[in-house]
Protein backbone atom coordinates (compact mmCIF):
# COMPACT_ATOMS: atom_id res chain seq x y z
CA UNK A 1 0.00 0.00 0.00
CA UNK A 2 1.57 2.98 -1.12
CA UNK A 3 2.14 5.92 1.77
CA UNK A 4 0.11 9.12 2.35
CA UNK A 5 2.35 12.24 2.77
CA UNK A 6 1.00 15.23 3.41
CA UNK A 7 4.30 17.36 1.72
CA UNK A 8 6.82 15.39 -0.65
CA UNK A 9 9.98 14.39 1.05
CA UNK A 10 12.53 13.74 -1.73
CA UNK A 11 15.25 15.03 -0.32
CA UNK A 12 17.91 14.48 3.81
CA UNK A 13 16.96 18.07 3.90
CA UNK A 14 13.43 17.15 4.15
CA UNK A 15 13.73 14.20 6.11
CA UNK A 16 15.89 16.10 8.64
CA UNK A 17 13.29 19.09 9.04
CA UNK A 18 10.76 16.43 10.36
CA UNK A 19 13.20 14.90 12.68
CA UNK A 20 13.52 18.67 14.27
CA UNK A 21 10.07 19.18 14.32
CA UNK A 22 9.56 15.52 16.22
CA UNK A 23 12.53 16.21 19.12
CA UNK A 24 10.64 19.74 19.40
CA UNK A 25 8.38 18.12 20.89
CA UNK A 26 10.57 16.30 23.55
CA UNK A 27 10.82 19.14 26.45
CA UNK A 28 13.96 17.20 28.36
CA UNK A 29 17.45 17.60 26.53
CA UNK A 30 18.54 14.46 27.60
CA UNK A 31 15.74 12.44 26.16
CA UNK A 32 16.33 14.73 22.99
CA UNK A 33 19.88 13.73 22.95
CA UNK A 34 18.80 10.04 23.11
CA UNK A 35 16.54 9.92 20.56
CA UNK A 36 18.36 11.63 18.18
CA UNK A 37 21.19 9.34 18.86
CA UNK A 38 19.03 5.93 18.64
CA UNK A 39 17.26 7.40 15.71
CA UNK A 40 20.74 8.04 13.93
CA UNK A 41 22.02 4.69 14.35
CA UNK A 42 18.48 2.83 12.56
CA UNK A 43 18.74 5.37 9.80
CA UNK A 44 22.22 4.87 9.39
CA UNK A 45 21.73 0.59 9.08
CA UNK A 46 19.01 1.21 6.55
CA UNK A 47 20.76 3.12 4.18
CA UNK A 48 24.26 0.50 4.64
CA UNK A 49 22.02 -2.90 4.74
CA UNK A 50 18.92 -2.53 2.56
CA UNK A 51 19.52 0.84 0.95
CA UNK A 52 16.50 2.55 2.16
CA UNK A 53 15.72 5.76 3.17
CA UNK A 54 14.24 6.49 7.15
CA UNK A 55 10.72 6.83 5.83
CA UNK A 56 11.22 3.92 3.42
CA UNK A 57 11.79 1.40 6.38
CA UNK A 58 9.37 -2.05 6.73
CA UNK A 59 8.00 -4.20 9.18
CA UNK A 60 11.07 -6.84 8.37
CA UNK A 61 13.63 -3.87 8.95
CA UNK A 62 12.67 -3.04 12.23
CA UNK A 63 12.64 -6.68 13.28
CA UNK A 64 16.07 -6.96 11.48
CA UNK A 65 17.62 -4.32 12.87
CA UNK A 66 16.51 -5.05 16.66
CA UNK A 67 17.76 -8.99 16.07
CA UNK A 68 21.49 -6.77 15.46
CA UNK A 69 21.21 -4.69 18.95
CA UNK A 70 21.93 -8.00 20.76
CA UNK A 71 23.42 -6.38 23.64
CA UNK A 72 26.62 -7.58 23.55
CA UNK A 73 28.02 -4.29 22.84
CA UNK A 74 26.94 -3.99 26.61
CA UNK A 75 27.98 -7.55 27.65
CA UNK A 76 24.64 -8.50 28.43
CA UNK A 77 24.34 -12.16 27.65
CA UNK A 78 20.92 -13.17 26.55
CA UNK A 79 20.68 -15.76 29.00
CA UNK A 80 22.85 -14.27 31.85
CA UNK A 81 20.60 -10.60 31.93
CA UNK A 82 17.54 -11.54 29.74
CA UNK A 83 15.92 -8.58 31.32
CA UNK A 84 18.35 -5.83 31.00
CA UNK A 85 18.96 -6.54 27.54
CA UNK A 86 15.49 -6.50 26.86
CA UNK A 87 15.24 -3.27 28.32
CA UNK A 88 18.39 -1.99 26.98
CA UNK A 89 17.12 -2.49 22.87
CA UNK A 90 13.65 -1.33 24.35
CA UNK A 91 14.49 1.84 24.85
CA UNK A 92 15.69 2.42 21.43
CA UNK A 93 12.52 0.97 19.75
CA UNK A 94 10.73 3.60 21.66
CA UNK A 95 12.81 6.14 20.29
CA UNK A 96 11.84 4.75 16.30
CA UNK A 97 8.35 4.51 17.50
CA UNK A 98 8.26 7.54 18.82
CA UNK A 99 9.67 9.00 15.61
CA UNK A 100 7.35 6.96 13.51
CA UNK A 101 3.97 7.65 15.34
CA UNK A 102 4.96 11.50 14.97
CA UNK A 103 5.41 11.02 11.33
CA UNK A 104 1.81 9.30 10.78
CA UNK A 105 0.42 12.13 12.86
CA UNK A 106 1.96 14.93 10.32
CA UNK A 107 0.96 12.64 7.57
CA UNK A 108 4.49 11.91 5.95
CA UNK A 109 3.40 7.88 6.72
CA UNK A 110 0.49 6.08 6.62
CA UNK A 111 1.45 3.61 9.01
CA UNK A 112 3.92 3.31 12.27
CA UNK A 113 6.49 0.22 10.84
CA UNK A 114 7.39 -0.66 14.88
CA UNK A 115 3.70 -0.98 15.39
CA UNK A 116 3.65 -3.16 12.38
CA UNK A 117 6.85 -4.86 13.26
CA UNK A 118 5.79 -5.47 16.78
CA UNK A 119 2.40 -7.28 15.72
CA UNK A 120 4.76 -9.76 13.69
CA UNK A 121 6.81 -10.37 16.18
CA UNK A 122 6.77 -8.68 19.57
CA UNK A 123 10.13 -10.76 20.70
CA UNK A 124 11.74 -9.20 18.14
CA UNK A 125 10.31 -5.55 18.29
CA UNK A 126 10.87 -5.33 21.86
CA UNK A 127 8.09 -3.45 23.21
CA UNK A 128 8.81 -1.89 26.40
CA UNK A 129 7.93 -3.58 29.58
CA UNK A 130 5.16 -2.24 32.03
CA UNK A 131 6.00 0.38 34.23
CA UNK A 132 5.40 0.00 38.43
CA UNK A 133 1.55 1.11 38.82
CA UNK A 134 2.48 1.72 42.42
CA UNK A 135 -1.02 0.86 43.05
CA UNK A 136 -0.81 1.03 47.13
CA UNK A 137 -1.23 5.07 46.13
CA UNK A 138 -4.58 5.53 46.52
CA UNK A 139 -6.06 9.38 46.60
CA UNK A 140 -5.97 9.45 50.07
CA UNK A 141 -2.16 8.99 49.92
CA UNK A 142 -1.81 11.37 46.72
CA UNK A 143 -3.16 14.15 48.88
CA UNK A 144 -0.91 13.30 51.57
CA UNK A 145 1.97 13.89 49.17
CA UNK A 146 0.77 17.10 48.07
CA UNK A 147 -0.13 18.43 51.70
CA UNK A 148 4.04 17.58 52.70
CA UNK A 149 4.90 19.44 49.46
CA UNK A 150 3.49 22.55 50.87
CA UNK A 151 5.18 22.56 53.92
CA UNK A 152 8.65 21.05 52.88
CA UNK A 153 11.46 23.43 53.77
CA UNK A 154 13.10 23.90 50.54
CA UNK A 155 9.76 24.10 47.86
CA UNK A 156 7.53 24.28 50.05
CA UNK A 157 4.57 26.55 50.10
CA UNK A 158 2.67 27.64 46.93
CA UNK A 159 5.59 26.44 44.80
CA UNK A 160 5.67 23.00 46.13
CA UNK A 161 1.58 22.99 46.03
CA UNK A 162 2.18 23.83 42.71
CA UNK A 163 4.71 21.79 41.30
CA UNK A 164 2.95 18.64 42.52
CA UNK A 165 -0.31 19.82 41.94
CA UNK A 166 0.38 20.15 38.19
CA UNK A 167 2.27 16.60 38.33
CA UNK A 168 -0.83 15.06 40.06
CA UNK A 169 -3.47 16.76 37.80
CA UNK A 170 -1.55 16.05 34.07
CA UNK A 171 0.66 12.72 35.04
CA UNK A 172 3.06 14.20 32.90
CA UNK A 173 7.17 12.63 33.13
CA UNK A 174 8.68 15.20 36.00
CA UNK A 175 10.54 17.01 32.84
CA UNK A 176 7.80 18.15 31.48
CA UNK A 177 6.01 19.79 34.34
CA UNK A 178 9.13 21.67 35.23
CA UNK A 179 9.75 22.58 32.15
CA UNK A 180 6.26 24.64 31.43
CA UNK A 181 6.25 28.49 30.89
CA UNK A 182 4.02 31.25 31.97
CA UNK A 183 2.31 31.17 28.81
CA UNK A 184 1.18 27.23 29.29
CA UNK A 185 -0.77 28.27 32.04
CA UNK A 186 -2.02 31.95 31.83
CA UNK A 187 -5.45 32.41 30.03
CA UNK A 188 -5.34 28.53 28.98
CA UNK A 189 -9.01 27.70 28.38
CA UNK A 190 -10.18 24.55 26.89
CA UNK A 191 -12.82 25.51 24.18
CA UNK A 192 -15.13 22.65 24.77
CA UNK A 193 -15.47 22.76 28.72
CA UNK A 194 -14.04 26.15 29.42
CA UNK A 195 -11.79 24.83 31.76
CA UNK A 196 -8.43 25.62 33.06
CA UNK A 197 -5.80 23.50 30.97
CA UNK A 198 -2.10 23.25 30.58
CA UNK A 199 -0.44 22.23 27.90
CA UNK A 200 2.98 21.13 26.69
CA UNK A 201 3.66 20.83 22.93
CA UNK A 202 0.30 19.63 21.30
CA UNK A 203 -0.78 17.82 24.32
CA UNK A 204 -3.42 19.10 26.49
CA UNK A 205 -4.35 18.57 30.26
CA UNK A 206 -7.49 19.69 32.30
CA UNK A 207 -6.41 21.45 35.65
CA UNK A 208 -8.49 21.11 38.60
CA UNK A 209 -9.84 24.36 40.09
CA UNK A 210 -7.73 23.80 43.05
CA UNK A 211 -4.20 23.54 41.37
CA UNK A 212 -5.22 26.17 38.77
CA UNK A 213 -5.35 28.25 42.66
CA UNK A 214 -1.98 26.47 43.21
CA UNK A 215 -0.46 28.10 39.93
CA UNK A 216 -2.21 31.62 39.82
CA UNK A 217 -1.21 32.15 43.36
CA UNK A 218 2.37 31.25 42.71
CA UNK A 219 2.54 32.90 39.69
CA UNK A 220 1.09 36.39 41.20
CA UNK A 221 2.20 36.60 44.73
CA UNK A 222 5.61 34.68 44.94
CA UNK A 223 6.97 33.89 41.54
CA UNK A 224 10.02 35.83 41.26
CA UNK A 225 8.89 38.79 38.18
CA UNK A 226 11.19 40.04 35.67
CA UNK A 227 13.32 36.72 35.72
CA UNK A 228 12.81 35.11 32.58
CA UNK A 229 9.24 32.95 30.99
CA UNK A 230 9.90 29.91 33.06
CA UNK A 231 7.38 28.60 35.39
CA UNK A 232 9.11 27.27 37.88
CA UNK A 233 12.38 29.08 39.63
CA UNK A 234 13.52 29.08 43.20
CA UNK A 235 12.39 32.11 45.07
CA UNK A 236 15.52 33.79 44.23
CA UNK A 237 14.83 33.45 41.08
CA UNK A 238 18.37 32.72 39.93
CA UNK A 239 18.20 29.13 39.62
CA UNK A 240 15.00 27.14 37.84
CA UNK A 241 13.57 24.81 39.07
CA UNK A 242 14.75 21.23 37.59
CA UNK A 243 13.55 17.70 36.95
CA UNK A 244 15.84 16.25 39.82
CA UNK A 245 14.18 18.81 41.96
CA UNK A 246 11.05 17.46 41.75
CA UNK A 247 11.50 14.27 41.91
CA UNK A 248 14.02 14.73 45.11
CA UNK A 249 11.09 16.82 46.25
CA UNK A 250 8.47 13.47 45.79
CA UNK A 251 11.03 11.52 47.20
CA UNK A 252 10.82 13.94 50.79
CA UNK A 253 7.58 14.04 50.66
CA UNK A 254 6.93 10.46 50.45
CA UNK A 255 9.13 9.81 53.35
CA UNK A 256 7.75 11.96 55.59
CA UNK A 257 4.21 11.10 54.36
CA UNK A 258 4.93 7.87 55.53
CA UNK A 259 4.71 5.87 52.03
CA UNK A 260 8.00 4.77 51.52
CA UNK A 261 11.71 5.87 50.75
CA UNK A 262 11.28 4.37 47.19
CA UNK A 263 8.33 6.58 45.69
CA UNK A 264 9.66 8.54 42.36
CA UNK A 265 7.63 11.16 41.10
CA UNK A 266 6.82 8.87 37.40
CA UNK A 267 5.54 6.68 39.95
CA UNK A 268 3.19 9.10 41.99
CA UNK A 269 2.07 10.31 37.60
CA UNK A 270 1.32 6.82 36.81
CA UNK A 271 -0.96 6.58 40.30
CA UNK A 272 -2.44 9.62 39.55
CA UNK A 273 -3.44 8.51 35.85
CA UNK A 274 -5.05 5.49 36.90
CA UNK A 275 -7.21 7.02 39.29
CA UNK A 276 -8.00 9.12 37.34
CA UNK A 277 -9.56 6.78 34.50
CA UNK A 278 -11.20 4.65 36.94
CA UNK A 279 -13.21 8.10 37.49
CA UNK A 280 -12.23 8.47 41.10
CA UNK A 281 -11.45 12.35 42.47
CA UNK A 282 -8.14 13.06 44.43
CA UNK A 283 -10.49 15.46 46.02
CA UNK A 284 -7.38 17.85 46.81
CA UNK A 285 -7.78 20.53 49.02
CA UNK A 286 -7.50 24.17 48.31
CA UNK A 287 -4.83 26.81 49.53
CA UNK A 288 -6.72 27.81 52.26
CA UNK A 289 -7.20 24.59 54.57
CA UNK A 290 -3.52 23.70 53.27
CA UNK A 291 -2.03 27.14 55.11
CA UNK A 292 -4.31 25.44 57.95
CA UNK A 293 -3.06 22.18 58.24
CA UNK A 294 0.11 22.51 56.62
CA UNK A 295 1.74 26.00 57.47
CA UNK A 296 4.97 27.00 55.79
CA UNK A 297 7.95 26.49 57.55
CA UNK A 298 10.66 29.20 57.23
CA UNK A 299 12.59 28.45 54.19
CA UNK A 300 16.18 27.51 53.14
CA UNK A 301 17.74 28.49 49.92
CA UNK A 302 17.84 24.99 47.97
CA UNK A 303 21.02 23.35 48.07
CA UNK A 304 22.42 21.00 45.20
CA UNK A 305 21.57 18.04 47.29
CA UNK A 306 18.98 18.96 50.14
CA UNK A 307 20.44 15.91 52.09
CA UNK A 308 23.37 18.36 52.80
CA UNK A 309 21.06 20.00 55.53
CA UNK A 310 21.92 19.65 58.96
CA UNK A 311 19.38 20.92 61.16
CA UNK A 312 22.05 20.91 64.16
CA UNK A 313 23.78 23.49 62.49
CA UNK A 314 21.70 25.46 61.38
CA UNK A 315 20.61 28.63 63.99
CA UNK A 316 17.19 29.33 64.67
CA UNK A 317 15.36 27.37 62.32
CA UNK A 318 13.75 25.29 64.77
CA UNK A 319 10.34 24.98 62.60
CA UNK A 320 12.14 23.38 59.68
CA UNK A 321 11.02 19.49 59.45
CA UNK A 322 13.77 17.46 59.99
CA UNK A 323 14.86 14.54 57.22
CA UNK A 324 13.53 11.08 57.68
CA UNK A 325 15.63 8.97 60.38
CA UNK A 326 17.52 6.80 57.41
CA UNK A 327 18.85 9.50 56.01
CA UNK A 328 22.68 10.71 56.60
CA UNK A 329 23.05 14.00 55.51
CA UNK A 330 26.06 14.24 53.42
CA UNK A 331 27.59 17.35 55.69
CA UNK A 332 27.38 15.09 58.45
CA UNK A 333 28.91 11.85 55.81
CA UNK A 334 31.87 14.07 54.82
CA UNK A 335 32.93 15.23 58.29
CA UNK A 336 32.39 12.23 59.73
CA UNK A 337 35.42 11.10 56.99
CA UNK A 338 37.18 14.22 57.85
CA UNK A 339 37.27 13.09 61.12
CA UNK A 340 38.51 9.68 60.14
CA UNK A 341 41.17 10.76 57.91
CA UNK A 342 42.77 13.18 60.31
CA UNK A 343 42.65 10.04 63.41
CA UNK A 344 44.89 8.18 60.96
CA UNK A 345 46.68 10.68 60.17
CA UNK A 346 47.92 11.30 63.69
CA UNK A 347 48.50 7.65 64.92
CA UNK A 348 50.96 7.66 61.82
CA UNK A 349 52.67 10.34 63.18
CA UNK A 350 52.80 8.66 66.28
Amino acid sequence: MARVRRLPITTSADVSRLVVSWLRGHPSQHTRSRYRRDLGRLAGWLLTHRGRGLLDARAEDIIAFARTRTGRQHDLDHQAHPLRRHNTIATQATAWSSFYGFCVRDGALEANPVAAARAVDAAAAYPPHPHNPARHLDASALRNLLVEAHRDPWLGGTLGAALVGLLLASTWRPERVTTRHLVDVLDQVDPATGRPTVRAGDEWAPLPEVVHDYLRTWIETERPSGRGPELFRDRSGLRLITAVDLMRLVNRCAARAELGDTITASQVARAARELAHRDIDLALPDLAELRRCAPVPEQLALPDDPRDYDSAEVGGQHALIPLPDNVVPLARRARRTRQVGSAGRQHTRR
